[in-house]
């Protein structure tokens, strides 16, 4: 008989017995003498009961104590489970920790932390060197690889490791893709045997986008201008003798012959080199003035050019000029100025001062060993000078150039940094391609690559001089200790910081808008070469007005700018489809790195060049407006003079109260003369200042009075005790403005008022009354609070409700004809000195309430 799933019925004793198990092994403090039994209940699943008598059998098979297990599973990776041991305390015996002694329980802890350090530093390590494997197949490891990986080291070592084993088996996936197709592009191109030989070196480094450059170049000379065709100079033989005057007797030309038939190499010299050798013997007889010029004249035209050079004696030394090092396959270095390289000849125990300019030649005329020096300085010997002078093996040519290769190969490692390329010249070779610089200059810094290192140097840096040094200043330091260097050197120049260090040095210089021009560039034109005018019509899409194509011009010159990118090495000049001339992106590592963030570039360089442009505008603004006022004061002043004579001659012919009244127009007219425009102008172009608030008040309340022919009474019921008076912050020909507006506009209510007979206007008190205070509005006590409040009340007809809501939402409302701009004006001058300005109901004085609050300047 079937039972239904949801009758009741007695349960089966074998189905509880997994559950229960569990329980029971899971309260049990003994597992942790059984760490298999451990791992496996730490999981979370339910054991069935075979497995679990599997697990115990397997533990009592290999007696262990609670610090054995503990240990063990500390060895085995699982942090996590020795944890949950040592601080569990559900159990009935407690966690396994209290069992042991304290000593045995501290020496665990400090185990248990070793150990996930340990794994934290495998992680970080395997994770590092994916990255760069990644980054040479282009390979998008996951954003959170790192953080996913760490946290699982501290759970599980075997967790984070099965993390990692799969992320490396993407990168090898890809590895081997991108070897098939490269191997396949490589068997189908025509390339000479060494350009095929360079790209198979990239190949077996896994440098696959230098393999990439080498596959698209044109044939590449690999041997004809290489370092390898200037043979290097022999080891010196101790046979020859130990001091200098024995060396230079078995040379030209009173020469003995040499002990041994082996050294006749050393000293069979060509008649040109007698000269140099002879002032070599003068200079180690006795160094002067003269001996030194000699024997720099004689080296320098033993190096392919005959000049003489003046020579100064200071310091038990003497200093002069080198010239003849410079080379046209050589990179610019500045050992290789045309005007020479100092050299200083002297001692052992007279070093160069420090004050003489580097790069400079300490030349020692002794046979022993050459002194140290600090950089910038290259010690040379007399026996390292006459090996370079040994003529080469049988079949190959001595000519000044190859011994000055090999002059330059003892110098250059010793001067260091200082010997690296010029900021604007480059290592590009006269007439060769910066590989083959790349080559010269690693020979001459006695480093020797592995195949695949110079194509990945080239690629990363596309020749350009400033990125180039920095490869180099990372790079060399990784040679071992016989010159050699392996691509692994290369992982300093793939990290997150090496990049942004580069791309910090190569953009963050340029002006704006060349940022802006590169950075538009590289976000929307990586692949195509594109025209000088798609920069510009590229410009509104970085966050610019619609209206901005037919004014992006007034930015910058594209041409221009884009022409200068290209003599920087940051752009390449193309051709287009149709023949013209444009411009393209660089393709490889300099190339990818521009890319990062180009857009943002180019929007935050468009932002600073409206910034510049705007001010610019303003300025030219300014300056008409200047203009402007010149022009206006002077015709104001002009008719102001005719005005006044005519109502002069008027007011001759009248006497009594219309003769005063012309006077008293007479006297007001002057506010709107020239002197009076250029005031108010200057005024608002003055920066904001403290100003007291009631002083201002009372001068533009009399003024007012004065004007308008009204009673106006000003009150200030601030503190007594108060001394800095009222202080706001404010442009005052501003505030002055605002106040004579709202003041002027009571009076002429009030005026208008009277005007119409009305018996309101009949009264005994003042017809305006002006009131400044502060008032409490902080639960303080009174004059303390944040504000000044000028409250501002006339007799006048007041406004009805209509009004005064046409005037809180800024429409137009006027009784004089301006069109009712004169209160907006006054809310927007109020608002500039942060303040606000207030319509309030009918004053008890019957006409109109205005107040203005005024920030209380601290």
């Amino acid at each position: 008989m079937t039972v239904p799933a949801d009758s009741a019925g007695p349960a089966d004793p074998v189905d509880q017995a997994g559950p229960l198990l569990d329980t029971v092994l899971r309260d049990w403090a003994g597992r942790s003498r059984h760490p298999g039994l451990a791992v496996a209940l730490a999981g979370g699943r339910t054991l069935d009961p075979g497995e679990a008598a599997v697990l115990v059998l397997r533990g009592l098979a290999e007696p262990m104590t609670d610090a054995q297990g503990l240990h063990r599973l500390v060895d085995e990776g699982e942090f996590t489970v020795v944890a949950d041991l040592l601080d569990t305390a559900g159990s009935p015996a407690g966690p396994a920790g209290t069992a042991l002694p304290r000593d045995v329980r501290a020496g665990l802890d400090a185990r248990l932390d070793a150990a996930q350090q340990e794994a934290l530093a495998t992680v970080r390590s395997r994770v590092t060197l994916l990255r760069r494997r990644a980054s040479r197949s282009s390979t998008a490891l996951p954003a959170e690889l790192e953080r996913r990986a760490e946290e699982a080291a501290l759970r599980r070592r075997a967790e984070a490791t099965v993390l990692l084993d799969e992320a490396e088996a993407a990168v090898q996936r890809t590895e081997q893709r991108q070897q098939k197709e490269l191997r396949a592009e490589l068997a189908a191109a025509e390339l000479s045997e060494a350009h095929a030989a360079a790209v198979l070196a990239c190949l077996d480094a896994n440098e696959f986008e230098a393999a990439r450059r080498l596959l698209t170049a044109e044939d590449i000379d690999m041997n004809g201008s290489s370092p390898a065709w200037v043979p290097r100079p022999p080891r010196w033989d101790p046979a020859l003798g130990r001091g200098l005057p024995e060396i230079l007797s078995h040379y030209p030309p009173e020469s003995v012959p040499p002990r041994h038939d082996y050294l006749t190499r050393y000293v069979r010299l060509g008649e040109s080199d007698v000269p140099l050798l002879q002032s070599l013997r003068a200079l180690a007889a006795d160094r002067h003035e003269t001996s030194v010029a000699d024997f720099a004249s004689c080296l320098s035209a033993m190096l392919g050019e005959d000049v003489r050079k003046p020579v100064t004696f200071r310091d038990h030394g003497y200093h002069t000029l080198l010239t003849g090092l410079d080379d046209a396959r050589l990179p610019h270095l500045p050992i290789t100025d045309p005007a020479g390289v100092g050299l200083w000849v002297s001692a052992t125990d007279a070093p160069p001062p420090d004050e003489l300019p580097r790069p400079l030649i300490w030349f020692v005329p002794t046979a022993g060993p050459a002194p140290a020096t600090p950089a910038g300085v290259a010690a040379l010997t007399a026996v390292e000078l006459l090996r370079v002078l040994a003529p080469p093996p049988a079949g190959l040519l001595s000519a000044p150039a190859h011994r000055r290769i090999n002059l330059l190969r003892l110098l250059v490692p010793r001067l260091g940094p200082c010997a690296l390329a010029f900021p604007g010249a480059g290592i590009a070779l006269n007439g060769g391609t910066p590989r083959e610089a790349l080559a010269w200059l690693l020979d001459l810094h006695a480093v020797v690559p592995d195949a695949a290192v110079v194509h990945a140097l080239d690629y990363e840096s596309e020749g350009h001089p400033l990125v180039m040094r920095m490869l180099l200043d990372e790079v060399l330091p990784q040679r071992s200790a016989d010159g050699r260097l392996g691509h692994t050197g290369l992982s300093l120049v793939r990290t997150p910081e090496f990049r942004a260090r580069v791309r910090s040095e190569v953009a963050d210089g340029l002006p704006a808008e060349e940022r802006a021009a590169l950075g538009l560039a590289y976000a929307l034109h990586p692949e195509e070469p594109f025209r000088a005018a798609d920069i510009l019509n590229d410009l509104p899409l970085v966050g610019l007005p619609d209206d901005f194509p037919r004014r992006s011009g007034q930015l910058f010159d594209a041409e221009e700018v884009l022409d200068r990118l290209c003599g920087q090495g940051l752009l390449r000049r193309a051709a287009l489809p149709d023949g013209t001339g444009g411009y393209r992106t660089l393709r490889a590592g300099l190339g990818a790195l521009l890319s990062e963030g180009a857009s943002e570039q180019a929007a935050a360089s468009v932002e600073v060049l409206l910034q510049r442009m705007e001010e610019a505008r303003a300025f030219t603004r300014a300056a008409r407006t200047e203009k402007a006022v010149r022009h206006h004061a002077h015709q104001a002043d002009n008719d102001l003079a005719l005005i006044l004579a005519s109502l002069g001659a008027l007011g001759e012919k009248l006497d009594g109260a219309e003769a005063a009244e012309v006077n008293r127009v007479m006297q007001m007219l002057p506010r709107l003369g020239g002197e009076q425009i250029r005031t108010a102008v200057s005024g608002h172009q003055a920066p904001p200042a403290l100003h007291d608030l009631g002083e201002l008040l009372l001068k533009v309340t009399r003024d007012v009075e004065f004007n308008e022919g009204v009673r106006i009474t000003f009150r200030s019921e601030l503190d007594g005790e108060q001394t800095g008076g009222a202080p706001v912050l404010a442009v005052r020909i501003g505030l002055e403005t605002a106040f004579e507006n709202l003041i002027r506009n009571a009076a002429q209510a009030v005026r208008s008022l009277r005007a119409a007979g009305s018996a309101d206007a009949v009264r005994g008190g003042p017809d305006v009354v002006v009131r400044l205070r502060r008032p409490d509005e902080d639960g303080g006590p009174a004059g303390t609070g944040r504000w000044f409040q000028v409250d501002i009340e006339d007799t006048g007809p007041g406004l009805t409700e209509e009004e005064r809501e046409l005037l809180r939402t800024g429409e137009h409302l006027s009784r004089h004809g301006t069109g009712g701009t004169g209160l907006s004006a006054t809310r927007g001058l109020v608002r500039e000195a942060g303040g606000r300005l207030d319509i309030l109901d009918r004053s008890p004085l019957g006409g109109a309430h205005l107040r203005v609050r005024l920030p209380v300047a601290r």
